[in-house]
């Protein structure tokens, strides 16, 4: 307790614990920015569950705004000083094409999946296929967000051989992938329940723990 009253003390703690929080803020009002699209659809559509292939056509910008945070993580780390919401567009201006087009694979993956368990659902295909279903879905989701963060940290890298060495990553650092899938689902869940304490509350520091898995995983091989 007395070491942990003296950290309170010292001035550098507090403009630390600031500049995190700053950090987070940036990142998550980038997500935020991003799934705009996806909130207009949810919130307009009568029944969006119904017209799900809207949704996923609406989550389109995720890619960007995922790649925006990481670039701002990346830059804040290298810098020593966060300046987010600059760096975050910087990453945006940077990677959104590339990043649009790795977030729609991941998109186009959902899309079949949930064609395919609509086609097998309560057929003897299902005890089949379904586990199948599952894991591309468990490998398609931190293939895409260590891609997305090997933009800034490889970006000469073509983008199949991102993608190729993104799901070698995702297997090799199995741990780091279990993590991210426990966070993605925890993410997920807080979102469902409060959408603007999902977006811009627990997403900073979400966002955060992926793009901390995801560095790990390529530097391991860099």
């Amino acid at each position: 307790m007395s070491g942990l009253r003296a950290a309170l003390r010292r001035p550098d703690t507090y403009e630390v614990i600031f500049e995190i929080a700053y950090l987070g803020l940036g990142a998550a009002a980038c997500l935020g920015g991003a799934a705009l699209p996806l909130v207009a659809a949810v919130t307009l559509l009568a029944d969006p569950l119904a017209a799900w292939p809207t949704l996923l056509v609406a989550a389109l910008p995720l890619g960007a705004g995922v790649a925006g945070a990481f670039h701002a993580f990346g830059a804040a780390w290298g810098r020593g000083v966060p300046a987010p919401f600059r760096d975050a567009w910087e990453g945006v201006r940077r990677h959104a094409g590339r990043a649009t087009a790795v977030w729609g694979l991941l998109c186009a993956l959902l899309f079949v999946v949930v064609v395919d368990v609509l086609a097998i659902w309560a057929t003897p295909w299902a005890a089949v296929i379904g586990p199948l279903l599952a894991a591309l879905v468990l490998l398609g989701g931190p293939t895409a967000i260590i891609a997305l963060a090997g933009l800034s940290r490889m970006p000469g890298l073509p983008l199949l051989a991102l993608l190729r060495a993104s799901a070698w990553l995702a297997v090799r650092r199995a741990p780091l992938t279990l993590l991210s899938l426990v966070v993605l689902a925890g993410w997920g869940m807080v979102c469902m329940a409060q959408p603007v304490a999902g977006l811009l509350g627990v997403g900073g520091f979400a966002l955060y723990v992926l793009w901390s898995n995801s560095v790990a995983a390529w530097t391991s091989v860099g």
